[in-house]
């Protein structure tokens, strides 16, 4: 499983890639005019604070989404269709922004010139391929997305021909390794209140993952073998640090989550006593624990 961070990717042992991504190319997104990005195992991203690591890993979760919403709508035969499908700002979880336009390069999203015709008026579009490779073959995936309103965007395969009659197909195998996005660890709150899953991604998009840390070790243990997940969870982090976790319990009056562990001499505390250290590697370990087989971004 390719694990990206903000970063690095790496790759558990444990799990079978059936497709590897080797290749990302970014065009108007954020503060990328242009960016070529080489993916392997691993791959460290270095470099000043605003320099583009959280937006080129944003422009991954961002393909990732649109790929996945196209399918729904269009289906893999469709990439002809010059008609895109429609991506609410609200469900941009990765990249939560106040407007839609904040995800174009410097708010561009129009471009305007004077021909002998008169005025014309064409988008400015993001474009976003990524290459891979499967068991068998080499695969790229390219898709476009115009701005429709502050709410929404647009989004369809990658044009070939230049007036769009043309575009990139959709390959079966770009579906094979699903993206997900974990920002950097922010301060544990005393108490958490039990989310739902989209409440959740919410929140973890606007890198205010300690609010619900609970939430994500609660949801390894309600998982259909969530007993032998959390089991192998909780050995790694005794291993690593001599405490052992309880089970993460719901507490129904109160509509919250209580999460508990033992020290190495037994006594039971709450996880907001534990150190930041413990913690970020809880968030790690129940993150990727919910996302197995998944390429996931992991920023700072």
């Amino acid at each position: 499983m390719p694990i990206c961070w903000g970063g690095s990717i790496s790759t558990r042992q444990n799990v079978k890639c059936e497709s590897v991504l080797t290749k990302l190319t970014v065009r108007n997104f954020k503060g990328l005019a242009e960016a070529e990005i080489e993916l392997g195992n691993p791959v460290v991203f270095i470099g000043p604070n605003d320099s583009g690591k959280t937006s080129a890993l944003q422009a991954l979760a961002l393909w990732d989404l649109g790929l996945r919403r196209w399918l729904e709508n269009r289906g893999e035969s469709a990439s002809e269709q010059r008609r895109g499908v429609a991506i609410n700002r609200q469900d941009l979880t990765a990249v939560p922004v106040p407007s839609a336009r904040q995800v174009w390069r410097e708010l561009e999203v129009r471009r305007t010139s004077l021909e002998d015709s008169g005025k014309r008026t064409e988008n400015i579009r993001i474009d976003i391929m990524v290459d891979g490779m499967s068991a068998s073959s080499p695969w790229k995936c390219g898709l476009e997305f115009d701005f429709a309103n502050s709410e929404s965007i647009y989004c369809r395969p990658l044009r070939i021909a230049p007036d769009g009659s043309t575009r990139m197909p959709v390959p079966s195998e770009a579906l094979r390794s699903q993206v997900v996005f974990l920002g950097p660890m922010s301060g544990l709150t005393a108490s958490e209140t039990k989310l739902e899953s989209g409440a959740v991604n919410v929140r973890l998009g606007e890198g205010r993952t300690a609010e619900v840390l609970r939430n994500l070790c609660y949801q390894v243990r309600v998982m259909p073998d969530g007993e032998a997940r959390w089991e192998e969870l909780s050995q790694r982090l005794e291993r690593l640090f001599g405490a052992r976790l309880d089970d993460p319990r719901l507490i129904t009056e109160r509509g919250e989550i209580e999460l508990t562990y033992r020290t190495p001499t037994d006594v039971r505390l709450d996880l907001a006593a534990s150190g930041r250290g413990m913690q970020q590697t809880l968030l790690l370990l129940s993150f990727i624990a919910l996302h197995p087989a998944s390429v996931v971004l992991l920023d700072e």
